[in-house]
């Protein structure tokens, strides 16, 4: 009965771990990403592990236009807005998926205003080489967000993009 009992107690502590077993990435792909046919937008990816450890940490960003937001100084043009991907799941060694936030605050450095971030999708990374990916973003922000919310009336919007490295 005591064995049954540690067994299942050391099942219960292992199977999670187990599941979160991640593919080791087949490079680091740490660097400025874009599509050299599309002007104004990009992806920063950063690992912060070696490429060869299981658990690479991995961060993206994306540089692109807030669609809620009209440049008044230029007409037909739209504020930045970054979209954050903090961590994901290496699921192969050349894709990575992950949730992304919207957020805003102060600097890291400055008190005195809290920082809001709110879950509006996710990222998929699938990399064809070391220079060049496929960039697939699903955006659908939750209902029911405060008027001061990050996310606050942000449409949906999905889709693919060819990415490469940026050539310095």
């Amino acid at each position: 009965m005591i064995r049954r009992l540690l067994a299942t107690a050391t099942l219960a502590i292992a199977l999670p771990a187990i599941a979160q077993t991640q593919a080791v990435p087949a490079a680091n792909y740490t660097d400025l990403w874009y599509n050299p046919a599309e002007s104004g937008w990009g992806v920063t990816i950063t690992q912060h592990s070696p490429p060869a450890s299981p658990n690479s940490q991995t961060y993206a960003i994306w540089y692109t236009y807030d669609p809620r937001a009209s440049d008044p100084a230029t007409p037909a043009t739209f504020k930045p807005l970054w979209i954050v991907m903090s961590g994901g799941t290496w699921t192969s060694p050349t894709s990575i998926t992950g949730p992304v936030y919207v957020l805003n605050g102060v600097p890291f450095f400055q008190s005195g205003s809290q920082r809001v971030q709110t879950q509006v999708g996710t990222f998929t990374f699938q990399f064809a080489d070391a220079s060049h990916g496929t960039f697939t973003y699903n955006i659908a922000p939750p209902s029911g967000l405060a008027s001061t919310d990050p996310a606050y009336n942000l449409p949906a919007f999905s889709g693919s993009k060819s990415i490469e490295r940026i050539a310095f």
